[in-house]
């Protein structure tokens, strides 16, 4: 953050643009330039006509807006997951985020002081600072103007834009009703408890990693290609089935298909996020439906609360479809 921070505000911008518009969209601007402070240039921009970046719901975006809510993503990535992201998936992150503040706005969707205090005093503690803004008020400005080399104002307008943002998301997210079923409470838990562990050998195609496959399907082969040393044996720990599917993107079909296989077999390629991997079974555990009774009631609120940020997912992409997103703004 310090680094992030002390980069966004070597070059501040000092204009607040707006752009003619119907009285509720002049409210909305308005409220968004307040937010932003004091703007700043996030690099070299192309922006579209009369200073304008984009549109969302017929509402001009100006290039200032546009910036500071770019420099919000990267300045404090993770909320988002966009620190590893790519530069064109970091953009759809600012764009998204700025439809969703707006509709924070139309909800009248507010950063109270305490939930801006919690949040800066977050970020403090995460820096090792023993201090809290409004404790120690000189200490806290110092560190803002002296370490991050920033603004007070801008900082506290970039963290008002998150906290504003994670309400709507937190309020979207309690409105969701879904329904669980019984087996899928089972299916989770057997997601859980149904372990395996082995070795891998990642291909960057399926072709390439089914030619490997049926060289190496006898478990016998498998040793042969080890002692050659002619790929990389990747060992993988003992790990929940929910582990594969949630990290490394495994559908649940062949992962379970690979969970029933013989120990030391080889099971054929499966999707392994982008790339293929072909798995050596050598160690597994079997969860059973015996113990599920007793935690069932836990397993039902786990299995409620990932339908809901499913279906908050589906919420923001209908959003998103609903703003009918146009961008002028081109950057390198």
């Amino acid at each position: 953050v310090v680094c992030a921070v002390a980069c966004a505000q070597d070059d501040v911008k000092k204009q607040r643009g707006t752009s003619a518009s119907p009285i509720q969209t002049d409210e909305y601007l308005s409220t968004l330039t307040s937010t932003a402070g004091s703007l700043m240039k996030s690099g070299p921009t192309q922006a579209g006509p009369d200073g304008i970046a984009g549109e969302i719901f017929g509402i001009p975006i100006s290039v200032g807006n546009y910036s500071f809510a770019k420099r919000v993503v990267y300045t404090f990535p993770q909320p988002w997951g966009a620190a590893d992201l790519p530069e064109e998936k970091r953009e759809d992150v600012v764009w998204e985020q700025l439809i969703l503040h707006y509709e924070a706005f139309r909800r009248g969707i507010e950063a109270t002081e305490e939930e801006l205090e919690t949040m800066i005093n977050e970020l403090l503690r995460g820096e090792q600072q023993s201090f809290t803004r409004r404790g120690d008020p000189v200490a806290y400005r110092h560190w803002v103007t002296e370490i991050l080399k920033g603004d007070v104002e801008l900082l506290e307008n970039q963290v008002r834009y998150l906290i504003q943002i994670r309400k709507l998301k937190d309020r979207v997210l309690q409105e969701q009703i879904v329904s669980v079923t019984e087996e899928e409470m089972q299916q989770e838990f057997l997601n859980e408890r149904h372990h395996v562990a082995g070795e891998m050998v990642v291909f960057d195609t399926k072709e390439a990693a089914e030619a490997f496959y049926e060289q190496v399907r006898d478990p016998t082969h498998w040793e042969e290609m080890k002692a050659k040393g002619e790929h990389t044996v990747r060992p993988v720990s003992l790990m929940t089935l929910e582990a594969y599917m949630d990290l490394w993107g495994i559908p649940k079909e062949p992962m379970y298909a690979f969970h029933a296989r013989e120990l030391s077999s080889v099971g054929p390629p499966m999707p392994f996020g982008k790339q293929w991997c072909v798995y050596r079974l050598l160690d597994k555990r079997t969860g059973d439906l015996n113990d599920f009774p007793s935690q069932r009631e836990s397993y039902a609120r786990q299995v409620e609360l990932k339908k809901k940020y499913a279906a908050l997912k589906q919420w923001i992409e209908q959003l998103k479809t609903s703003a009918h997103l146009k961008i002028f703004v081109s950057t390198p």
